[in-house]
């Protein structure tokens, strides 16, 4: 029996093994030494060093702020899921009565990573602001449609989030070189199960597979809701963590084509056409209908969809871990990634230096303590901000989530992070994606093998990154 709360123990394991907070991480984990900065940037009127989350929550920075820069417009993309935009709007609000010089124009329901950015960019007509995953923003970053942010901020600033967060908006090629964005949580995959058909969820796979074969025959339900065939392979890098695989190797060369890529992707197939415990044919969308309808016992999601999911189940919702590979004996270890926002580069987005700055403040409140904490509040999001990280912990632990059966669910999100792996942070991982998609997808509308697959996963890969430097 699991109990409500997390333990002391528990917490350290997880601080130490993926997240490492504050001293340590200060003392050590710090990368970005940036050669010394002019004390105002180009067409700035408040310091450089004026620019910190402590500041832009204070009254008298935001009188002075208004006062030396005037009434100034900046444009927003949103990409918030339904209940963190619950949050976004509560920060907004208190962001607008604290800088009533500031007018934020917010476009809601923007998709992650999307392309529209990119096209818009090139027409100078980029939003001056906007909310992305790191390892796209990362390869806006690298081809110049981003703000450095090194150039804008004190390195003090960077030491205020979470050291897996941070370092996920950090890269560091020869054509970009600092910090990009800023991350306002920490977000991975985990395993919600419907307690109404399982009680206690699998350590193992074995065990995963021995359940589901109950849960079928008892219930006459869906076991599982995954498409893997429809997916881009960000759910299933975890899974191919656990079959001994890793996306990269040596020199930042993919290596897909590898027995653990085979491996991962026979077993998939076998759940779903072999023992027809996984449903076929899904999408994310079918997925969630599956689940939150009662006829899917499990689906493998992240934290920024548990309003959705606690809304449809309640307190029959769990959440665990990714189950140990029983063949390699590994846990699977799904990419600790982010999302945060982001400031397009003045050609990419038009922005006056005014501007700017306003878009400097806005992003500092939406990623500083109390905007992390609402999406903490709101939505559950694991806190990127060390503090707000540190309040929510103290929550946890004290079991004061309502109703209390939150208190167990949000353990077993947390208990991922002890078993996950970094996020890929270089250009090259944008080509992994599509490689994924297409071979994946082939393989399960009986296209190709799994061999075959693997290997055109790994030819497409290596050609993309030959085109690119070439």
């Amino acid at each position: 029996m699991r109990s409500r709360g997390i333990s002391t123990g528990a917490i350290i394991g997880i601080v130490v093994a993926v997240i490492v907070i504050v001293a340590v991480a200060v003392a050590v984990l710090y990368m970005y030494k940036p050669s010394p900065k002019p004390a105002t940037a180009p067409g700035f009127v408040i310091p450089i060093s004026e620019f910190t989350p402590q500041n832009v929550y204070s009254s008298s920075f935001a009188q002075t702020f208004c006062s030396k820069v005037g009434n100034v417009t900046i444009t927003v993309w949103n990409t918030y899921s339904p209940s963190e935009n619950q949050a976004f709007n509560a920060s907004l609000a208190s962001f607008e009565q604290m800088y009533p010089c500031i007018h934020v124009e917010v476009t809601y329901g923007v998709g992650i990573a999307t392309s529209n950015f990119i096209s818009a960019a090139k027409a100078g007509q980029a939003p001056i602001v906007y909310r992305d995953t790191s390892d796209d923003a990362g390869k806006l970053f690298a081809a110049g449609l981003l703000l450095n942010l090194s150039e804008y901020l004190s390195p003090s600033v960077f030491e205020q989030y979470l050291p897996t967060a941070r370092e996920n908006f950090y890269l560091s090629t020869t054509t970009a070189h600092g910090y990009y964005g800023l991350p306002d949580n920490i977000n991975y995959i985990v395993m919600f199960y419907n307690k109404q058909y399982i009680t206690s969820p699998p350590n193992t796979t074995d065990q995963l597979i021995n359940m589901c074969l109950q849960v079928n025959s008892t219930y006459h339900v869906w076991c599982i809701a995954y498409g893997i065939g429809s997916e881009w392979g960000y759910r299933f890098a975890g899974w191919f963590a656990g079959f001994g695989g890793q996306i990269f190797g040596p020199n930042n060369m993919p290596m897909l084509n590898s027995s653990a890529m085979v491996n991962a992707l026979e077993f998939w197939y076998n759940l779903t056409y072999g023992l027809h415990i996984n449903a076929p044919d899904m999408n994310p969308s079918l997925e969630g209908q599956l689940f939150t309808s009662g006829k899917a016992a499990i689906i493998f999601d992240g934290p920024w969809d548990l309003g959705t999911y606690f809304k449809a189940l309640g307190c029959n919702l769990g959440a665990a871990p990714l189950p140990i590979v029983s063949q390699t004996g590994l846990h699977a270890m799904p990419l600790i990634g982010s999302t945060g926002w982001v400031i397009a580069s003045p050609q990419a987005s038009g922005a006056t230096p005014q501007q700017l700055e306003a878009a400097l403040v806005f992003v500092l409140y939406m990623t500083g303590p109390q905007a992390d904490l609402n999406l903490w509040n709101y939505a559950h999001d694991i806190p990127a901000n060390i503090q707000a990280y540190n309040q929510a912990i103290s929550q946890l632990n004290a079991g004061k989530l309502s109703p209390s059966c939150l208190n167990g669910i949000m353990e077993g999100i947390f208990e991922q992070a002890q078993y996950g792996q970094k996020f890929p942070n270089i250009p090259a991982m944008a080509y992994y994606w599509p490689a994924f998609h297409q071979y994946a997808t082939a393989y399960f509308a009986n296209q190709t093998t799994a061999q075959a697959a693997a290997q055109g996963m790994e030819q497409y890969m290596l050609q993309q990154m030959s085109q690119s430097s070439g």
